[in-house]
């Protein structure tokens, strides 16, 4: 039972025909990570520009969306390459090998026609903007539009090498037939109109068709794409130019320009020895406490969670380094498991948080008010989670206090420059004195400072190498904006909101059953769409009908997030969780017992959060914020 990539390493090297694609692999992720340099520097430049003589240069925006642009499509593309895209792996794991091997050829077969369809489709989207300048550059708008093109075409030739070189033929040649098949039906269905006049049952077949795509271990991002196609095919309710139209408005926002920023600081803070300080002033804050090593991995996360941005990175920065340590303190490593995934879920609303980026990106809510109103909540939910490590260990064997090399006031110092950059980020976007992206921009500048020249603990040719990585993390998450922006405007052209209303009218019982049936919702779909997918789909649909009840559009803002974060980070399908448990070096089963509790605690934490707003308003309302 485990989460993750769907895609398995190439079972025999592969033929020298393929090698070519992997020089091909290697220029997509040079692209990408040249992108972000050079965005970087544009945003310095406009910075500095505002700074001196009262504004940037006016042709950034479009520099910036193009750059966007490259990062999600081509960078996305490389990261599939690379086997990052997650997938659910529930049912495969449990399957025979033969069968696991026929499905995921399958699978890569089903991303092959995927992307060639909506590659092919993006070519008319070029020709239709090739002769549209835009104002400032004078460059065509089909140069925004083009990494699409590129990446939807790379992506098919990656699932087509990786068919060719991970799987037997016999295997190649049977799954190849029955996609085809299907393939074929489903065109003979669409000519034959039977969807077309049947909307409630094309969307509830759009749906079924999304899940069991994911449940049999296809990345969301792609199953998404699938299901936005299909349903357009089937129902002609638009030409499918659309899906790529959409995939590119999806990433025109120039606020998601921070989360690559974001992910690239905290990729530069990580390795650069940043994580390994809070986890030494965690230790001298609360180790000498009850079960005071497990209190020092939610306070850690804590911490570290206002210098990278996302979770998942959390766990990865903060688990190697603890892992030994509650080896050798005599913690079972499914205990270590079970905080590191409770404690990421409770992060979700520390700034600099990719939720609330994304949220921000895709409601009016303020990112800056989200910023301040996430704080208090995320340290509710942290003191229940150490109630809790403090109450299973006065039931457990004693364990030895943590112990801590040198005074603990030596701890100090190391964390406070840390520290700095996520109280400066809230401040400088809160007042007004730089963009989220400024901002982003900004802590990639401050971590580099940090790391190389105040620490010395990595040279500047490892930050520049960073940028692959960092291009290849930042364009999968972008790429599944873009495919979730397909696919939720589908589900609002389907009528889904509407039918959400009815729903949540014949439930009754008004705001508080609405505020938990979201609550259960979110955890529930956050599980099976990796999270960020599920803020993107849900949000703008339940946001207007929460507003509507009388709900501060902030107050659910947070709950979403967190709800989201939850379902991400339990067993039995959160992939966070599969993260967690194989940073803590943890069996599978046994983590997912331990969790067990933890689990409980988070779902009554954040229903407490839902049910008392003034948790989350009464620092925004201090501040002057409205709600």
């Amino acid at each position: 039972m485990a989460a993750g990539p769907a895609h398995e390493p190439a079972a025999h090297p592969a033929a020298p025909s393929w090698r070519l694609v992997g020089l091909v692999a290697k220029i997509a992720t040079f692209v990408a990570a040249a992108s972000l340099l050079v965005e970087l520097v544009v945003i310095l430049i406009s910075i500095t520009g505002r700074t001196i003589v009262g504004h940037g240069p006016l042709w950034a925006d479009e520099a910036s969306r193009l750059a966007l642009s490259a990062i999600a499509f081509i960078g996305g593309a490389a990261s599939y390459r690379g086997a990052h895209h997650t997938a659910v792996r529930l049912i495969l794991d449990r399957l025979s090998e033969a069968a696991r091997q026929g499905i995921l050829a399958s699978i890569e077969w089903l991303v092959l026609i995927v992307t060639a369809v909506a590659g092919w489709h993006s070519v008319s989207l070029l020709a239709a903007t090739w002769d549209n300048l835009t104002p400032m550059l004078e460059i065509s708008v089909g140069w925004i539009a083009l990494p699409v093109t590129i990446g939807l075409f790379l992506t098919a030739l990656f699932a087509l090498e990786r068919v060719f070189t991970a799987y037997a033929l016999r295997t190649v040649l049977l799954s190849g037939v029955v996609m085809a098949a299907l393939t074929g039906l489903s065109v003979l269905e669409a000519g034959a109109g039977i969807f077309t006049h049947n909307p409630n049952f094309s969307l509830t077949a759009m749906i079924v068709l999304f899940f069991s795509a994911i449940m049999l271990g296809m990345p969301v991002s792609y199953a998404m794409i699938l299901a936005t196609l299909s349903y357009l095919e089937l129902t002609d309710g638009a030409p499918l130019v659309a899906v790529p139209q959409a995939m590119v408005d999806g990433t025109g926002n120039f606020i998601l320009l921070a989360l690559p920023f974001f992910i690239f600081a905290g990729l530069i803070m990580e390795r650069g020895g940043i994580s390994l300080r809070l986890v030494r002033f965690a230790m001298a804050l609360i180790g000498q406490a009850r079960g005071g090593l497990l209190q020092v991995v939610v306070i850690t996360i804590f911490l570290v969670s206002g210098v990278s941005g996302s979770k998942v990175a959390d766990v990865a920065a903060v688990g190697p380094v603890v892992r030994r340590e509650l080896r050798k303190q005599g913690y079972k490593a499914s205990e270590g498991a079970a905080v590191l995934a409770a404690s990421a879920a409770m992060s979700e609303t520390i700034p600099p948080s990719i939720a609330m980026l994304v949220l921000g990106s895709v409601t009016p809510i303020s990112i800056g008010t989200l910023f301040i109103a996430g704080l208090l909540p995320a340290v509710v939910i942290a003191l229940c989670l150490m109630v809790l490590i403090y109450v299973l260990a006065r039931r457990g064997p004693p364990k030895p206090p943590v112990e801590i090399t040198g005074s603990k006031l030596s701890a100090i110092p190391g964390a406070i420059l840390p520290l700095i950059m996520p109280i400066a980020l809230v401040i400088t976007i809160k007042t007004g004195v730089a963009t989220p992206t400024e901002a982003s921009s900004l802590a990639v500048v401050y971590g580099v400072v940090l790391s190389s020249f105040i620490y010395r603990a990595m040279p500047i040719r490892t930050v520049l190498g960073l940028a692959g990585e960092c291009a290849s993390s930042a364009g999968m998450v972008l790429f599944v904006l873009s495919s979730a922006s397909a696919f939720a405007w589908v589900l609002t052209a389907a009528n889904l909101p509407q039918a959400l209303v009815e729903v949540l009218g014949a439930m009754g019982g008004g705001s508080m059953a609405f505020m938990a049936g979201s609550v259960l919702l979110l955890i529930i779909i956050g599980s099976l769409l990796e999270g960020l997918p599920a803020l993107i789909i849900l949000a703008p649909l339940l946001l207007p009908i929460a507003v509507g009840m009388g709900i501060d559009a902030v107050q659910y803002g947070i709950v979403l997030i967190l709800a989201m974060g939850v379902g991400a980070f339990i067993p039995p399908i959160g992939v966070g969780f599969y993260v967690s448990a194989a940073v803590a070096g943890a069996d599978i089963e046994s983590a997912a017992r331990t969790m067990l509790p933890y689990a409980i605690v988070l779902i009554l934490a954040v229903l407490l959060i839902a049910f008392v707003p003034e948790i989350t308003l009464v620092v925004p309302r201090l501040l002057g914020e409205p709600g």
